[in-house]
């Protein structure tokens, strides 16, 4: 099972710097925004229809308890992975914000097999100690949850990453990241995004190992963007996702 599924087609063109962007994959990174959203997204992995996920989530900031819903399903018919997810999140002063968010997944494996599930727990830090930078941590599954699958128990990915972004200028922002996943080597991440009119963002990235470059646009029609990502692995071939976001 993938914990770390959170579909952001933006993030996904600029090199998969998920921790640091505002979205859903870092319950924290929506401390400093006002605005409502809600958002569809699908992702399509090296052209096999089986390896899609659809997404749907709403983030509501609030005075009283900021919060997000997120619901995934991947997969096919003989096995799929459902998600649901709820973040928390709160600004905690002018420059650090806190996020925890409890994740519910499901898994159907068989037919003559009863699905499994499992609770989650990740936790998120953004901090913003100067005007256009922002660092972020965040820890997906700390508790190390694992899950039984059969007479064999699957661990679950243990994930921690670090993020840092900057806004060079109004329209020019960059990011990187480093990501480690507890059975793998790490990962470094890096995104770029500019903006040439109001109407249109323009974003790339990569990441490594094996070196994935990332490619994508934004189409902010106010209040909809929408949002197109494409990435290559060297073996597997391409992989694609887009996005259609509200704000209200």
């Amino acid at each position: 099972m993938d914990v770390y599924q959170y579909i952001d087609a933006k993030a996904y063109s600029m090199g998969n710097t998920l921790s640091v962007l505002p979205g859903f994959a870092n319950p924290a990174s929506c401390s400093f925004t006002t605005v409502r959203s809600a958002s569809l997204q699908y992702v399509n992995r090296y052209g096999v229809k089986e390896l899609s996920t659809y997404a749907g989530l709403i983030n509501l900031p609030n005075k009283y308890l900021n919060t997000g819903l997120y619901m995934s399903r991947f997969g096919f018919n003989a096995y799929h992975e459902t998600m649901v997810s709820v973040n928390v999140y709160k600004k905690l002063s002018s420059y650090l914000g806190l996020g925890i968010r409890i994740n519910y997944l499901n898994l159907h494996y068989s037919d003559k097999e009863t699905n499994k599930s499992l609770v989650t727990g990740d936790i998120g830090v953004y901090i913003k100690p100067i005007k256009h930078l922002i660092l972020s941590v965040l820890a997906v599954n700390p508790l190390r949850t694992g899950i039984k699958v059969g007479e064999n128990k699957s661990d679950i990915s243990v994930i921690l990453s670090v993020g840092v972004s900057y806004e060079i200028a109004k329209y020019f922002l960059v990011t990187g990241e480093l990501e480690k996943d507890f059975l793998y080597p790490a990962i470094v991440k890096l995104g770029m995004e500019y903006i040439p009119i109001k109407q249109l963002s323009i974003r790339a990235g990569m990441y490594a190992k094996p070196f994935t470059p990332s490619f994508g646009l934004g189409i902010n029609i106010s209040p909809f963007v929408i949002d197109l990502a494409f990435n290559r692995h060297p073996v597997l071939g391409f992989y694609s996702c887009c996005g259609l976001l509200f704000n209200f």
